[in-house]
């Protein structure tokens, strides 16, 4: 009990911590795994859970790690790029432009996750934990606001202001797993959740007249939500406790609405936490050895802000938005967004949205127990982007492009003490998209690449299974 007293203002602590820093992750905006022991074998978990941060992936790990006390920092580093130009040969701009057609680097490039857990059994059966957890979020900060109505004019009208998003979600699984039988769990995560959101310099999109309510779009501050879902999962050990295999599934999140922003995200403002599931496996050929691998699968195209097609290619010779006729014969036919009639405006019932797809993410660990102190791991990542190629103009703001992620790590266990230290580092490797012959932009180029750094604190103090 004295040890969840002496956590408790570092939860708080860790909480307010999260609420307040934002960043864009890599599985779609998804961390690619929760803390550093997972990261650096590759975001996996679900059934190689070795802390109390693994109750993310899967509450029913809590039934293996003990009593257990975890506290790690990540440094994030993601590189954000976005270009805009005409896709005419001998018209060097566009309506939309960035500076001379070329890529545009967002600012902030350095953000800070914390995380914190507390694992406890009860009984030989029965094992509690709680988790402060940052499951990621999507930033950009544009110095050239190449969205300003005429930037493209020639010569080009100054940009005004900046351009871009910021999200962060932070998760807080109060977990409970127990054993049926001695060599298998069940979990169950209550998941409170906390987001903020906040858009500027996307006054040009009100200027056209797509949104349901312009004044509630862009530049309303820093908006929080708050909302609830579940996890449950389960962990089965075989073979003489060679063979570990694991499977949970997340609901939806359902967050209350932002707003500030209801002329923005669909459904007057609505941004919820997508559903996803997955199923692990882990072997242990030895003691020395553990080769983890997990497939995940995230429900983007389930939550309308995310999932809903924004301006896409333009039609043979007919401008619409969203499969809609264009605004101007909208409005001229009392269809318009300014009716309120026209559920594909921003904001609306259908309203537009990033266009995302629902993401499989592959998740391949490794580990290596080289003696009673240091374990050595690695990992591999891959998640192919959920942006279709028709859907870049919005996606300027949060260009997840990156697909692969290649992660090293240690854990090294004090002799003496219940001590462990954890580090990793993770290298996404840039990926582009482009496409031309889109609505609204003319021509579009997204790409990024990120960098991963990261420490983890661990009091293991026994009762592990």
């Amino acid at each position: 009990m004295s040890l969840k007293l002496k956590l408790s203002p570092i939860a708080a602590a860790a909480a307010l911590a999260c609420v307040s820093l934002s960043a864009h992750a890599t599985n779609g905006y998804f961390l690619p795994g929760f803390g550093v022991q997972s990261m650096s074998m590759g975001g996996t978990g679900i059934a190689s859970g070795t802390d109390s941060l693994s109750a993310g992936a899967n509450p029913a790990n809590l039934s293996w790690v003990g009593m257990r006390g975890d506290l790690d920092l990540i440094l994030f580093n993601p590189n954000r790029y976005a270009r805009v130009h005409t896709d005419q040969p001998n018209v060097p701009w566009s309506f939309f432009s960035t500076p001379g057609g070329g890529y545009e680097k967002s600012d902030d490039s350095l953000f800070e996750f914390p995380n914190l857990g507390f694992s406890m059994p009860l009984t030989d059966r029965l094992s509690v934990g709680l988790a402060f957890l940052a499951n990621g979020g999507m930033n950009t900060t544009y110095r050239y606001n190449f969205y300003t109505t005429g930037t493209g004019n020639n010569p080009p009208v100054p940009a005004q202001g900046t351009i871009g998003v910021d999200l962060m979600q932070l998760l807080i699984p109060l977990s409970v797993s127990f054993k049926p039988v001695e060599n298998q769990s069940v979990g169950f995560s209550l998941i409170p959740a906390i987001q903020r959101f906040r858009a500027r310099g996307l006054q040009a999109f009100g200027n056209f007249g797509i949104s349901s309510d312009p004044n509630h779009m862009t530049n309303q501050g820093a908006q929080l939500s708050y909302g609830w879902g579940a996890r449950i999962g389960w962990i089965g050990h075989f073979v003489d406790n060679k063979v570990d295999l694991g499977a949970t599934y997340s609901t939806k999140i359902y967050m209350s609405k932002l707003g500030g922003y209801k002329g923005l995200f669909a459904n007057g403002g609505s941004f919820d936490i997508p559903a996803n599931y997955g199923i692990g496996l882990a072997l242990h050929p030895n003691k020395q050895w553990t080769l983890a691998f997990d497939i995940t699968r995230i429900m983007y195209a389930d939550v309308p802000a995310v999932g809903n097609p924004g301006p896409g290619l333009y039609p043979a010779g007919n401008f619409t938005f969203n499969g809609v006729p264009s605004i101007a014969y909208a409005n001229s036919t009392g269809y318009g967004c300014a009716s309120g009639n026209n559920p594909y405006c921003l904001g609306g019932s259908q309203g537009m949205g990033f266009g995302w797809k629902n993401q499989t993410v592959y998740k391949f660990g490794l580990a290596y127990q080289l003696n009673q102190q240091w374990t050595l791991k690695a990992g591999y990542n891959y998640g192919h982007s959920p942006i279709p190629n028709d859907q870049l103009a919005f996606n300027t703001l949060a260009p997840a492009t990156v697909e692969r992620h290649y992660s090293a790590g240690f854990t090294y266990k004090s002799p003496n003490s219940p001590l462990e230290i954890s580090g990793f580092y993770m290298r996404a490797p840039s990926k582009e998209q482009t496409s031309c012959g889109l609505e609204i932009v003319g021509c579009v180029g997204i790409k990024m690449d990120q960098n991963y750094l990261g420490v983890s604190l661990g009091w293991d103090l026994g009762g592990a299974s």
